[in-house]
């Protein structure tokens, strides 16, 4: 089987490097794209001398155009990112979620406990929130999962 290319979107905050240090020793992953904003052309090891002798891509901005490149799109940004990533992805396209953005199964109590208006309510149906531990037999099903901060 082909190794799964993956985009970390948020790649230079905590749970985006800790992330990173879990895909880098996974057999079937290949890194593809590592996304951060202020940090673009840089190395993603200035955040973590652990990553230095790493063979990684260098920091990019996010943009649609990466999704036809990926199988996997991790994203550990604060809330409400995710959905707007969300709202891009292809059919092939799995959405890995590590913040609170497909937590709650309707965007009525995302406004009530997040005080902000989901972005992609239509795809609250499309995600589930879980352990892949106690519902592996399930994730199959759904196209955004969202885990939060499982990993850690």
């Amino acid at each position: 089987m082909p190794k799964l290319n993956v985009l970390v979107a948020g790649s230079t905050g905590y749970i985006g490097i800790q992330l990173i240090n879990l895909l880098i020793n996974h057999k079937k992953i290949n890194i593809k794209y590592l996304c951060g904003n202020s940090s673009v052309g840089k190395d993603v090891s200035i955040y973590d001398k652990k990553l230095d002798n790493k063979k990684l891509p260098k920091i990019v901005k996010f943009n649609e155009k990466l999704l036809k490149e990926v199988d996997i799109v991790f994203t550990a940004l604060p809330n409400g990112e995710a959905q707007k990533i969300s709202k891009k992805l292809h059919k092939k396209n799995l959405l890995i979620d590590l913040a609170g953005d497909f937590r709650l199964k309707k965007a009525s109590d995302y406004l009530k406990w997040y005080k902000q208006k989901h972005k992609a309510p239509k795809l609250i149906k499309k995600s589930i929130y879980s352990l892949p531990e106690i519902s592996k037999d399930n994730l199959g099903k759904f196209s955004i999962i969202s885990f939060y901060k499982i990993f850690f």
